[in-house]
């Protein structure tokens, strides 16, 4: 008989849902508490699980709480992406096996305070990059391993989405993105086509990325889209985006090999 694995989610806006209801959806994983700072947020988590459990599993809106309960063996973190490092930190200290949300961290200082965590305390901590595992990708990685393609010197992709509507509209519906494009201009999100391009490449497995170069456009799409759908006065009408709208980033390889990634969120689109 399989072991039973008692988990914890913390962070239950739209992504966390949806990890919720696919971790209810697996054997031998039980989840026995649930974490919000939004009430209501809780309450929905509470009830996925006891309509498909018939369990009511602990709430509570203090992470820190779960991290104290001694049954609890493993955390899931889809928190906002200003949380996710000292969530996730605080669980490897707790002796809680993680899985972390993308992107994970906000700066290779925060990337290395996860890396001597783990290192200190032994806790396995997994970055929760989906895109590893999709059908289309692993059979292009398996092609490349093939040598279907021959040798590869150059990869790109992109995360090409219109997340107008959800960044204009953000305050409203309590999104953490909203702040990030107001006051971060960067790659924001460059997991889902860097993961499966670093198991193409070699990344960390005989090869690593040495330099990169990345470039911001003018802000423009947030302000304007704003403007046609919620007035002149509103507050997102008014506001002078930090986030760029098209950032194009260029990495070098120690192979040789280059990648082109691009992020593309804020312009209106075919």
């Amino acid at each position: 008989m399989k072991k039973q694995i008692n988990v914890g989610v913390i962070g239950l806006g739209g992504r966390g849902r949806g990890l919720l209801n696919t971790i209810l959806g697996l054997e031998n994983i039980q989840v026995l508490a649930v974490c919000d700072l939004f009430e209501d947020r809780c309450q929905k988590g509470v009830e996925a699980v006891e309509k498909a459990t018939g369990k009511t599993p602990f709430s509570t809106e203090n992470y820190k709480e779960i991290l104290a309960m001694p049954e609890i063996e493993a955390i899931i973190v889809p928190a906002s992406w200003a949380d996710h490092v000292h969530i996730a930190v605080d669980s490897m200290k707790a002796g809680k096996y993680v899985g972390i949300e993308v992107g994970g961290a906000y700066s290779i200082d925060e990337c290395w305070e996860l890396v001597r965590t783990h290192e200190e305390t032994g806790v396995p901590c997994m970055m929760l990059e989906n895109c590893n595992y999709g059908q289309k990708e692993l059979m292009a990685l398996n092609m490349v391993k093939k040598g279907v393609f021959g040798e590869v010197v150059h990869c790109q992709g992109g995360y090409h989405h219109d997340l107008r509507k959800s960044l204009t509209y953000g305050r409203e519906n309590r999104h953490y993105r909203q702040a990030n494009y107001m006051h971060r201009n960067c790659e924001n999100y460059p997991t889902h086509e860097l993961g499966p391009i670093a198991k193409i490449l070699d990344i960390n497995r005989g090869n690593r990325m040495l330099s990169l170069v990345s470039m911001a456009s003018k802000a423009r799409g947030l302000k304007e889209y704003a403007k046609r759908e919620k007035g002149e006065d509103d507050y997102a009408s008014n506001f002078d985006y930090a986030q760029g709208d098209i950032v194009t980033t260029i990495i070098k390889c120690a192979h040789g090999e280059t990648i082109t990634l691009t992020l593309d969120t804020t312009l209106p689109r075919a």
